[in-house]
């Protein structure tokens, strides 16, 4: 089954979710919660808005090259998806799915 989006219409979907993610929201999680990522030399920190930002990008432009119909990548609480519907951000806190 062919892809309901270009990759064209998909990276403009991936540009309004950067526009519209309150990304300052999450960042205000992380800093509450201590919520560090990996650094570089084995240094530990709550990131900034604009590693939080290119994270985020990174995600959506893996999900949008992946192969797949659909498809999931993500880190550091970020998931981004790419879908039959479109394309989606989310930072997540918990999750479970049982089989």
């Amino acid at each position: 089954m062919a892809n309901k989006f270009t990759p064209e219409e998909l990276q403009k979907q991936a540009q309004s979710i950067m526009q519209n993610f309150d990304f300052e929201k999450v960042q205000k999680h992380m800093q509450d919660t201590n919520h560090q990522w990996h650094q570089g030399g084995g240094r530990m920190s709550v990131p900034d808005l604009i590693d939080i930002r290119n994270t985020a990008r990174d995600l959506l432009t893996k999900a949008i090259h992946d192969k797949g119909e659909t498809s999931n990548v993500g880190t550091g609480g970020f998931v981004a998806y790419k879908l039959t519907w479109g394309m989606q951000l989310t930072f997540q806190l918990a999750w479970v799915s049982a089989c």
